[in-house]
């Protein structure tokens, strides 16, 4: 089991690129030059797509909570550092509203996806080892 949430770790790091793509499309430039809110558009973002984007949004944080209790001190110290860029980011656009949650979604979504991408590839490198990641390298250098 603790094998399967690392190999689905690059479905979390599409669906953050996804969730970019999508905050681009709806919570755009224009929108943020108009001092227009989502919510009050000409081309509003459907119904569906709002609950899919909260769903997908809880099973992500449950998944990086998931993580840290995995048995490899890399994939711990990853997830770590994916929660607190995950609660950073959400305080931070709970502060600046609308106007610059864009801006701080951005970097989040771009950091997050790639701690996705690097436990992925910790178990793909090193999937001969018994231990891979950290410990890896505490042994080796």
């Amino acid at each position: 089991m603790d094998r399967f949430l690392i190999l689905v770790s690059p479905a979390f790091a599409a669906f953050e690129v996804a969730q970019l793509l999508v905050a681009q499309r709806y919570i755009g430039i224009e929108q943020i030059r108009g001092n227009r809110h989502p919510l009050d558009a000409a081309v509003a973002a459907p119904g569906w797509l709002g609950t899919a984007w909260l769903g997908g949004l809880i099973i992500d944080y449950f998944y990086q909570f998931a993580l840290l209790f995995q048995p490899e001190l890399g994939v711990k110290f990853a997830a770590a550092l994916l929660v607190m860029v995950s609660a950073f980011g959400f305080a931070l656009r709970r502060v600046c509203g609308l106007r610059w949650g864009l801006v701080v979604l951005t970097p989040e979504c771009g950091a997050r996806a790639g701690f996705f991408m690097f436990i992925f590839n910790m178990m793909v490198l090193h999937a001969n080892d018994h231990m891979y990641g950290l410990e890896w390298l505490y042994r080796h250098y």
